[in-house]
């Protein structure tokens, strides 16, 4: 008989924990997530958002574990109530194509993921509520996230700086920033990397999908009225297709997401808490300018998945370093700074000349789509790329370089307009899900030509 996926009741510490829960094939497993600050009262409106917030919360970090057994069904039990038909189909389309790069390396079959089951049609009226003026800026410790903080900042926005386990990076930016930093932990079970080891199934989860919601319900325990993410539109690319449907590693950072959970919150939860990017006008290209308007966060940020991972390894190299050095991730960034900066300050910040190093050379080329695919990691469109090597192609300091010299030719035989795509990319599209005040905010910010 076929597993079923099991999604159960969470239940609630008043110190300021939840904890969720989940059960299959003979497995149950809690994971839990740590506040910090007593959650609201019982009976109370904050509690009644915050406990629908966690319902959503539950069914999409319950993805984590669904993907070590990819159980044929779904079911609700232990006092978990099933979704409406909308519901099921905004946590539906997560799974999907929030699994879309696990499914596509993996091999897995994306038509036969679970169904989720339907229960009344309809749901509870959304709660009313006045929440604090104030925004919760989710902090990742790179790039992105920093220039919305000095625009945010420069605007005198009241806000927070939210996080998930932060650590590194993190922490460095929250400290040069001078903003208060709310931090939450999350703890998956153990169980689920002992069956990792064993060989069960893992791979790429939609995590931003997961830590928007924590954020969302951290609106109910600390007080602000607004999650702001720092997703541009470079994000809406994806990678492959596969299944007939294209897999975006960045899914969960797409507009196409943004409006589906901005929709789901202000059908189901309240419709007095905004969740929106305000970035999502801008190209990687035009958010690494106005970064680098400034120098404060130059040797505490990190654009690099290496920073924030566990290596309990005796002698690692890469233990405590910002930069790896040779991933995507510091490969894009390396040359998103370098449209903007000399040598020295991109070697600077990444600690090393990526674009001088021969070695680096077949990664760069898949970044600006001249082999492979796109990589499987959060970087910009491979236009933007290709536009950013072009550029400083023509410049003296950049175009001796390794990388410079030998893939500059290989794009101009592609005939690319150059100009137009750079002017492309550095104007803003009207494309975005923003409320009015924040994108007169943006709109200041970049007609000002920094942050």
């Amino acid at each position: 008989m076929a597993s079923v996926f099991n999604f159960l009741a969470p239940t609630y510490a008043a110190a300021g924990t939840v904890q969720l829960h989940y059960a299959v094939a003979g497995y149950s497993f809690t994971e839990t997530i740590d506040f910090g600050a007593p959650l609201p009262r019982v009976g109370t409106q904050p509690r009644a958002i915050l406990e629908r917030l966690v319902y959503a919360l539950s069914v999409v970090a319950g993805i984590s574990y669904y993907k070590a057994f990819v159980s044929e069904a779904f079911a609700f039990a232990g006092g978990m109530p099933l979704p409406t038909s909308a519901q099921a189909g905004f946590f539906q389309t997560l799974y999907l194509h929030g699994l879309g790069e696990f499914a596509a390396r993996n091999g897995q079959d994306l038509t036969a993921f679970a169904r989720f089951p339907v229960g009344e049609e309809l749901a509870p009226a959304p709660v009313a509520h006045t929440f604090t003026r104030r925004s919760a800026v989710l902090l990742g410790g790179g790039k992105d996230s920093l220039v919305s903080l000095n625009i945010l900042q420069a605007a005198q926005e009241p806000l927070m700086l939210f996080a998930v386990n932060a650590k590194g990076p993190i922490l460095a930016c929250a400290e040069v920033s001078g903003a208060g930093l709310l931090g939450v932990t999350r703890t998956l079970d153990a169980q689920l990397f002992a069956l990792n080891n064993q060989g069960a199934l893992n791979g790429h989860v939609p995590i931003t999908a997961i830590v928007s919601l924590i954020a969302l319900c951290g609106a109910c325990v600390f007080g602000f009225d607004a999650v702001i993410t720092s997703n541009e539109r470079s994000a809406d690319e994806g990678n492959v297709l596969y299944g007939g449907i294209e897999v975006n590693h960045q899914y969960s950072k797409t507009l196409g997401f943004e409006r589906a959970l901005q929709g789901y919150v202000q059908a189901f939860v309240t419709p007095d808490l905004d969740y929106f990017s305000l970035l999502r006008p801008l190209s990687e290209l035009h958010i690494a300018k106005l970064l680098s308007a400034t120098t404060r966060y130059d040797a505490a940020f990190s654009s690099c998945n290496q920073a924030f991972k566990i290596l309990p390894q005796i002698n690692n190299p890469l233990q405590g370093k910002r930069w790896c050095g040779d991933c995507p991730k510091c490969r894009f960034t390396s040359l998103m700074l370098a449209a903007h900066n000399p040598p020295a300050r991109v070697a600077r910040i990444v600690g090393a000349d990526l674009l001088n190093d021969p070695n680096q050379l077949e990664g760069f080329a898949e970044l600006m789509g001249l082999s492979g695919h796109k990589p499987w990691e959060c970087v910009g469109e491979l236009a933007e790329s290709a536009a950013a090597l072009l550029h400083i192609a023509g410049q003296a300091a950049w175009q001796n370089h390794a990388v410079v010299a030998a893939l500059a030719p290989r794009l101009r035989a592609k005939g690319l307009a150059e100009n137009i795509l750079w002017q492309q990319l550095l104007t803003p599209s009207t494309n975005h899900a923003m409320p009015v005040r924040y994108l007169a905010i943006l709109t200041a910010a970049t007609h000002a030509g920094q942050p």
